[in-house]
């Protein structure tokens, strides 16, 4: 018994600063093996079907991370997406000029590379994103981020896309329109996306970023310019 106790005295203080080491910050950091945007509309009464479809990936797959942008488009048809933004319709359709003008709702698109209005879960799951994403670090930095990029591994007009959005589902009554008298939920929807400048060949990028706000996420895309695929991803949860 004694001998146990001085084991476990001697053990401890190595599993504490095992403990510390890998820290609440390494866990806040993930890199999804794929990518699936879907470009949705409240106001669309095709739309909630793709809705529940990439709610039910996002709770069973880590593995796939789901972004629900909401486009404004639709709004005339008698309400107003309350998550729209002229930048999410910008952003599908430069998806649209690499798939001949095809943009429509629902849109899912993979890794930037692959649209339909409807997927089983077999074929997102089969879509990997193709570059590795040790080139992508995220670290904490006081109230602040440190994002480092590597750039050998990506090709020449490489842009790197940082996305804001609300980590969980929401839900929304719609009053108007098409949904009228439905509640339309939704996961992971996009607040923000932005290109970060900077990014070069030959040095990568590297940039500070404000910590997201409680219970919002960063993800992190590496993409070919003007709307072409998604090489590597990484997210950041705070």
């Amino acid at each position: 018994m004694r001998a146990g106790k001085i084991l476990l005295a001697l053990f401890l203080p190595l599993f504490l600063v095992h403990t510390a080491l890998a820290g609440p910050s390494d866990a806040a950091v993930n890199y999804p093996g794929t990518v699936l945007e879907l470009f949705t509309s409240q106001g669309c009464s095709s739309c909630p079907r793709a809705n529940k479809f990439t709610r039910d990936l996002a709770a069973t797959d880590d593995n796939i991370l789901t972004l629900s942008y909401s486009v404004d488009y639709w709004d005339y048809l008698g309400w107003k997406d309350t998550f729209g933004k002229p930048e999410f319709s910008a952003r599908q359709r430069a998806y649209g000029q690499q798939f001949m003008g095809q943009v429509y709702t629902p849109q899912l698109v993979i890794n930037g590379a692959k649209h339909k209005s409807r997927y089983t879960k077999r074929q997102v799951r089969s879509q990997t994103l193709p570059v590795s994403q040790n080139n992508i670090q995220i670290s904490p930095n006081g109230d602040r981020l440190d994002l480092r990029v590597g750039g050998k591994d990506f090709p020449s007009g490489t842009e790197i896309m940082l996305v804001t959005y609300k980590v969980g589902e929401q839900a929304v009554p719609v009053k108007r329109g098409e949904n009228h008298g439905r509640t339309i939920k939704l996961v992971n929807v996009v607040k923000n996306c932005k290109p970060l400048s900077g990014w070069t060949k030959s040095k990568g990028l590297t940039a500070q970023l404000d910590m997201p706000a409680q219970g919002e996420a960063f993800a992190v895309l590496v993409q070919a310019s003007h709307g072409g695929p998604i090489l590597s991803a990484a997210t950041y949860t705070p």
